[in-house]
C-alpha cells in the first residue's frame, strides 16, 4: 500500500515520520529544495533579539522590511510588497490582475494552475518538451505571446526541471511581451540557488517596464521555509492596488524583522555559490552512473531523473526509498509529466553518496 505522506508538494517531513516510524532527524529529506548549509548564524541572531517584537501588531505598512528589501535589490521600496510566503503574492496577484487568459510553461509549480483557478483565469501551457531538455525556448514562447495573450506566468529557475534562462533570455521575452501588451510574471524563488544567484535575476528590469512583475522568497536560500517570508516586486500602481486586497499583518513581527539580516547576508550567498557549483556537479555526475536513469542537467538545488520504462515507477520507488528513510519527490503529478519522473535535492556530500547509494540498490 503507497505511504501517503507527500501526495503535492515535497517537505512533509513530519506526516513521513509518523508513517515510517522514525525520528525526524533519522530521515535525510531530498524531497524539499532546502539550503542545506542551514539557517544563516546572523539571520537566528537577528531572529532571536528580535523577539519581543511578538508583543505588538506589525508595522502594516512594513516600512522598515520594504526598505532593507530596497536596499537588497535596488528596487524604490514602493515597489515591493511583502508576503506570507510566495504562494501568498501569486494568488494574490492575479486576483488583482485577473486577465483574461494566462500563459504557464509546463511542467512548472503547481501553485500557479490553482492561483489562476481561483482568480477566475482561463489557462493555456507552453510545454517544455524533453527533447530540448526541458529548457525554455524562447523563439517558441515569444511567437505564441505574439497571438495576444494577456499574461504569462514564468519560473525561473524553473521548478521541478531546475533549469535556468539566462539574463538576455528573460529579458528579451519582458520586452517581446511589452510590444505585444503581455503582463509577465517571474517567479525567482530560487534564484539565490543558482551559481552566480541574484545575478540571474531581471528585478532591474521593473524599473524599465511596467509589464513585469517579480516573486521571491527567504525560504528556500536562508533555509526558513516555517518563517513564511516573501516579497513581490512591480510598478507602484500595482504594487498599491494588492496591498489594498491584502489581508492585514500577513507577516508576522517575527518575519518582518529577518530583513535587518540582508544587509549582512553577502558572505552567506557567497558561500551558498561556492557549494552548489561543485556539489550539484557532483550529484549529477554521480547520478548519470545509475543504470538507466537518464538525469537532466541542473541549474539549481535540485534534479530530475526519469526512470527506466522498466523497473520501479515514480510512485514505488518514493515508497522504497522512503523505508530507507531517504525521500524524494514523485514528480508525476507535475504537468507534463509521467509516472518515470522523480525529483531530488542537492544535499551536503554525505547525503547525496546515501542518496546515490539507495538509488543503485533499487535500480538493480
Amino acid at each position: 500500500m503507497p505511504m501517503n505522506f507527500a501526495e503535492e508538494h515535497g517537505g512533509n517531513i513530519h506526516r513521513a515520520s509518523e508513517v515510517l516510524g522514525r525520528g525526524i532527524h533519522e530521515i535525510l529529506d531530498f524531497s524539499a529544495n532546502i539550503n542545506p548549509l542551514g539557517i544563516p548564524p546572523a539571520l537566528k541572531e537577528a531572529l532571536i533579539a528580535n523577539i519581543d517584537a511578538m508583543m505588538h501588531y506589525p508595522d502594516p505598512e512594513y516600512r522598515r522590511l520594504r526598505s532593507r528589501l530596497s536596499d537588497y535589490t535596488g528596487v524604490p521600496s514602493g515597489s515591493i510588497i511583502p508576503g506570507n510566503g510566495s504562494s501568498e503574492l501569486i494568488f494574490l496577484l492575479l486576483r488583482v490582475l485577473k486577465p483574461k487568459d494566462m500563459l504557464i510553461p509546463a511542467p512548472s509549480f503547481s501553485e500557479y494552475e490553482k492561483a489562476a483557478a481561483d482568480a477566475g483565469i482561463t489557462m493555456s501551457f507552453f510545454e517544455l518538451r524533453e527533447d530540448e531538455g526541458f529548457r525554455l525556448n524562447t523563439e517558441r514562447l515569444t511567437r505564441e505571446l505574439s497571438a495576444g495573450i494577456e499574461c504569462v506566468l514564468l519560473c525561473n529557475p524553473n521548478n521541478p526541471t531546475s533549469t535556468l534562462a539566462t539574463y538576455e533570455e528573460m529579458k528579451l521575452i519582458v520586452e517581446h511581451a511589452c510590444r505585444c501588451r503581455t503582463m509577465v510574471i517571474i517567479d525567482e524563488a530560487f534564484i539565490e540557488l543558482t551559481v552566480g544567484g541574484a545575478s540571474n535575476s531581471v528585478v532591474d528590469l521593473v524599473k524599465k517596464y511596467d509589464n513585469l512583475f517579480i516573486i521571491r522568497a527567504f525560504t528556500k536560500v536562508f533555509a526558513v521555509p516555517g518563517m513564511r517570508l516573501g516579497y513581490g516586486v512591480g510598478r507602484e500602481e500595482l504594487v498599491a492596488r494588492m496591498r489594498l486586497k491584502q489581508q492585514p499583518w500577513s507577516v508576522n513581527s517575527l518575519a518582518a524583522c529577518a530583513g535587518d539580516f540582508l544587509a549582512e547576508a553577502g558572505e552567506y550567498l557567497h558561500r551558498t555559490s561556492a557549494w552548489l557549483a561543485e556539489e550539484k556537479e557532483w550529484l549529477y555526475k554521480g547520478l548519470r552512473d545509475i543504470r538507466g536513469v537518464e538525469v537532466f542537467r541542473p541549474d539549481s538545488n535540485f534534479v530530475l531523473l526519469r526512470l527506466p520504462d522498466t523497473g520501479p515507477d515514480s510512485g514505488t520507488l518514493k515508497d522504497r526509498m522512503a523505508k530507507k528513510g531517504v525521500l524524494i519527490r514523485d514528480a508525476s503529478n507535475f504537468r507534463f509529466l509521467s509516472k518515470r519522473y522523480i525529483r531530488v535535492a542537492v544535499r551536503d556530500r554525505a547525503s547525496n553518496r546515501r542518496l546515490i547509494e539507495a538509488l543503485k540498490e533499487e535500480m538493480l
